[in-house]
């Protein structure tokens, strides 16, 4: 089950919904509207007010359009739900931890069929190595059993009240619910943007500088470039597709050497730069959709939902 599956968390739409927020069909509206007078579909769009650059945060112009991901949105919204869920004399409502990012990336995988690519990093290497974020969440078995609890029609009627009430409470989770269905692209424009710079002129300029770099350090085979990186020796030998291990101190090493020439070698400046060009436009009608979003708003809806998180989310099980 998914996270909206398991209880009825849609009910008619909150009265609190701001309205400067279109909806879907609003949207699809204005790009029928702006097409029909004759602007080609495949006329690019430029995004407004672009962020200061940063490439140690590797900050993007989309960033500012990407949020939070569904399952961390419901997540936050039960928690809000449960004290008047169990002031109503419903114990079994209390909801046990879970890892919402990991449910948030395995989310991103059913929707897009990928993650959303990121540059590797001298900080991402220290951590985990070559091993990729895990979008396994290890409170889905508890959550699962959370949502098998029985319902009545006196405990769905008490939930549906208690979501008005927690909507209320914190209008921002209604206004996300909506947001996912402008958004969906974010990901398909994101990964579009790092693929096309990963094969910039710029960007494999650096290949042999960065290839010399890493062979200077004898960490063993090295790729042709820093996409093939880990080769795939290397990924059998540290399971990096498996997440349910952990790095060993021999990838740790060879990965921050990796990370340490990628910067040496010029090739992570160049490809945040390549990236960041790229996402300056945005297909036509895909930009009609961002066009209708306020992001200081987004933003601030986000940061709603994070509070309640970091407040309300229950300690993780120590085994």
């Amino acid at each position: 089950m998914t996270d909206h599956e398991s209880v009825p968390t849609r009910t008619a739409p909150s009265r609190q919904r701001r309205a400067k927020r279109v909806t879907l069909a609003a949207v699809v509206a204005v790009v029928a509207g702006v097409v029909a007078y004759g602007v080609p579909a495949n006329a690019a769009y430029a995004l407004p007010d672009l962020p200061e650059k940063d490439v140690d945060a590797w900050t993007m112009p989309l960033d500012r359009y990407v949020t939070l991901g569904s399952s961390s949105v419901g997540y936050a919204e039960l928690l809000v739900v449960q004290p008047c869920m169990i002031d109503a004399g419903y114990d079994e409502y209390v909801l046990p931890w879970r890892d919402v990012a990991a449910a948030d990336r395995a989310d991103e995988l059913s929707v897009n069929g990928s993650r959303r690519l990121r540059a590797f990093d001298l900080a991402t290497a220290e951590a985990s190595g070559y091993h990729a974020a895990s979008v396994l969440d290890p409170g889905a078995a508890a959550w699962s059993e959370f949502s098998q609890q029985t319902w009545t029609d006196e405990k769905s009627d008490r939930l549906t009240s208690c979501l008005r009430q927690a909507r209320a409470e914190v209008p921002a989770f209604d206004r996300l619910y909506d947001y996912f269905n402008l958004t969906q692209s974010l990901v398909r424009l994101n990964n579009a943007a790092f693929e096309g710079a990963r094969h910039d002129p710029a960007v494999t300029a650096t290949w042999a500088d960065w290839r010399s770099c890493l062979q200077a350090a004898r960490v063993g085979d090295v790729a042709s470039d820093p996409s093939g990186m880990p080769t795939r020796d290397m990924a059998d030998r540290f399971t990096t597709l498996d997440s349910t291990t952990s790095p060993t101190d021999d990838e740790i090493a060879i990965a921050t050497a990796d990370a340490r020439c990628r910067e040496s070698s010029g090739y992570r400046d160049a490809l945040y730069e390549a990236e960041w060009q790229r996402q300056l436009t945005v297909p036509h009608d895909d930009g009609e959709l961002l066009a209708q979003i306020d992001t200081e708003a987004l933003a601030a809806d986000d940061a709603a939902v994070r509070r309640v998180l970091d407040e309300l989310t229950p300690p993780r099980p120590t085994s």
